[in-house]
């Protein structure tokens, strides 16, 4: 009887222990030998001690058992919520907030354990320097102001612990789809591939690992939420194209059955039935109600109204905002549209209640700002700004998640860069490079309409007086009031090749003209319309030991073994062996490096 008692006890404390190490992250330590640690000395001292507040020493009030923090000798230690940005402070904004409830953890049920992987699409270390100083100059309202604040920073700024490295198995230049398998699966694979290795077999997901484990998922994201990110994480095809295959997939019409319970997106289109105004589908198939007759989702919903108002009842969820991708904030109608903000503080409040019961482990979201990357392939560097400052809006909505709900860890992360944007560019090459150590983002702040809005409007008004046309369309929607001859020709001259289509695939004359007279005015420059092979920022808050240069696939297993599913991966492979990964009715591509990529209102090709 005395045996099973003590053992009561013991079990009782182990628990307690468990349930105080999940909702108190543990200190993450590092050398930094002959600096102070709470009260104890690393150079020692007189006299001893057996603990100190933040470290240990030989002496002095540190001792040398490690501090109130368990620090070993010669190191110092911090809260893996702490964000690191010395002497600077976040720039003044309204920036989003979590609003919806906290997760809940019953007393004596199991701990929680979340993770949020979002992706900053097309994201280079040189947008989020632009992206800052564009923000400064429009918080400041003039050059001088702006130049001043060296302490000013944005939200990503604060979480930065490393980079990312990021070519394919098949190229050194990736594309989305093959990062996004890096991201998921934890391999490397081709361009193009989703969910499959460069052998073409499928391989399982993090989020379908949570999935099997008990864990809630939800996808987010502004492009298609069958585009090549999100697909990423669930689906498993050997042609990012094949967005139809892609879309049944999700649903749960796979040999895993629905791995996803919150997805809120574009993309209409490859759920609705060919029959439909504006379907892209080849068949008579209404995946909204196969969601819901088949694989369990409880509603769909069509509207920014209908997303705002579900609840936890409302799980599963398939949310379709727009029928392709979402528009870009620059263009966005704040009332018919989500932002990227209220669509991740709908998915965490959703998950946060479907988790909060006794048994719940807890969840995994994927949040993608998708139409950075978009931008980015225009060149169109206003319209890419706007899209950066959604994205760090999402970026501290989810920092207020994660420090009010501490059994969560969150990192960012880019797939790749694109563009390959750079400031001070050298926009007249017959003067002095020195004259160009300089950039102007007042040039962006009188700009209020993406290009891919304004190129048709321009391309299809009518003949009779278009110069006049064009020249205030500019000045009234690029903020260009001093449009010069030679531009205005250039203008001119692709527009007609637009609309006579002889532009070569994937080239897009008139978009070019108008991007290149505002990034003339900025000096802004760009190295290509598709991506670079650069490697990317990594940022992260609660995530210990996440830090330093690592490649793309170490992410997935950093999420898995967060969550503690790492042990699904191998089990949800082997039964993925019998997954068809090809299209009945196959899409024709041609590739060079990358995968094409169809936006809307034309037909656009990006790699």
């Amino acid at each position: 009887m005395l045996v099973t008692k003590y053992s009561i006890l013991v079990l009782l404390a182990l628990i307690a222990a468990t349930e105080v190490s999940a909702t108190s992250p543990k200190k993450a330590c590092r050398n930094k030998p002959g600096q102070h640690g709470g009260n104890g000395s690393y150079n020692g001292g007189s006299g001893s001690g057996s603990s100190g507040n933040g470290g240990s020493g030989s002496g002095g009030n540190g001792g040398s058992n490690g501090g109130n923090n368990g620090g070993n000798a010669g190191q110092v230690c911090e809260s893996p919520l702490a964000e690191h940005h010395p002497g600077s402070t976040l720039l003044k904004g309204k920036w989003a907030t979590y609003t919806g409830k906290n997760q809940a953890t019953p007393k004596g049920c199991r701990p929680k354990k979340n993770f949020i992987f979002m992706v900053s699409d097309g994201f280079g270390t040189a947008s989020e320097t632009m992206a800052r100083e564009f923000y400064q100059y429009g918080s400041t309202g003039t050059i001088a102001d702006a130049l001043g604040d060296v302490d000013g920073i944005l939200p990503l700024d604060t979480l930065l612990v490393g980079s990312a490295r990021t070519k394919s198995s098949d190229a050194w230049v990736t594309d989305s789809a093959s990062a996004a398998t890096a991201f998921a699966c934890g391999l490397k694979t081709y361009n193009a591939a989703i969910g499959v290795d460069p052998k073409q077999k499928p391989c399982a997901t993090v989020l379908e690992a949570a999935k099997f484990k008990g864990y809630k998922t939800g996808l987010v994201a502004t492009s298609r939420i069958t585009h090549a990110t999100p697909a990423g994480w669930s689906a498993h095809i050997i042609e990012r194209d094949w967005e139809n295959e892609i879309a049944a997939q999700q649903i749960g019409d796979n040999v895993l059955g629905r791995s996803v319970d919150v997805m809120i997106g574009g993309g209409a289109r490859h759920f609705i039935p060919k029959s439909n105004k504006g379907s892209s589908r080849k068949d008579e198939r209404d995946l909204r109600k196969e969601a819901v007759d088949k694989f369990g989702f409880r509603t769909v919903v069509e509207s920014r109204a209908a997303l705002l108002n579900v609840t936890g009842k409302d799980v599963p969820l398939l949310a379709l905002m727009a029928g392709s991708h979402m528009d870009y904030e620059i263009d966005r109608n704040k009332t018919a549209q989500p932002s990227l903000a209220e669509m991740a503080n709908v998915a965490l409040t959703l998950l946060s209640e479907a988790t909060s019961d006794c048994d719940s482990p807890g969840f995994f979201l994927m949040v993608e700002g998708s139409r950075i990357d978009h931008a980015g392939h225009s060149n169109d560097v206003a319209t890419h700004m706007h899209d950066i400052l959604a994205y760090q809006d999402a970026v501290h909505l989810v920092k207020s998640y994660v420090k009010a709900n501490p059994a969560t860890g969150a990192l960012s992360v880019s797939d790749h860069e694109t563009g390959g944007l750079t400031k001070g560019a050298q926009v007249d090459q017959s003067k002095d490079p020195g004259t160009f150590y300089n950039w102007h983002p007042e040039a962006l702040l009188a700009v209020k309409m993406s290009v891919e809005k304004l190129s048709p409007i321009i391309a299809k008004a009518a003949d009779a007086g278009i110069e006049a046309f064009v020249t205030e369309a500019v000045a009234k929607n690029l903020g260009i009031k001093d449009l010069a001859k030679p531009e205005l020709d250039a203008i001119l001259a692709a527009r007609a090749v637009t609309n006579a289509k002889k532009a070569p695939s994937g080239v897009y004359p008139l978009d070019n003209a108008l991007t290149e007279a505002v990034s003339r005015r900025a000096w802004a420059g760009w190295t290509t319309h598709g991506h670079t092979g650069m490697d990317v920022n990594l940022y992260a808050i609660n995530a210990p030991g996440l830090r330093g240069n690592v490649d793309n696939t170490y992410l997935a297993k950093y999420s898995a073994e967060f969550l503690g599913v790492a042990d699904a991966l191998p089990t949800l492979t082997k039964r993925l062996a019998n997954q068809k990964v090809t299209a009945d009715t196959p899409v024709a591509t041609k590739r060079s490096v990358g995968p094409r990529d169809e936006h809307h209102r034309d037909e656009r090709v990006y790699h």
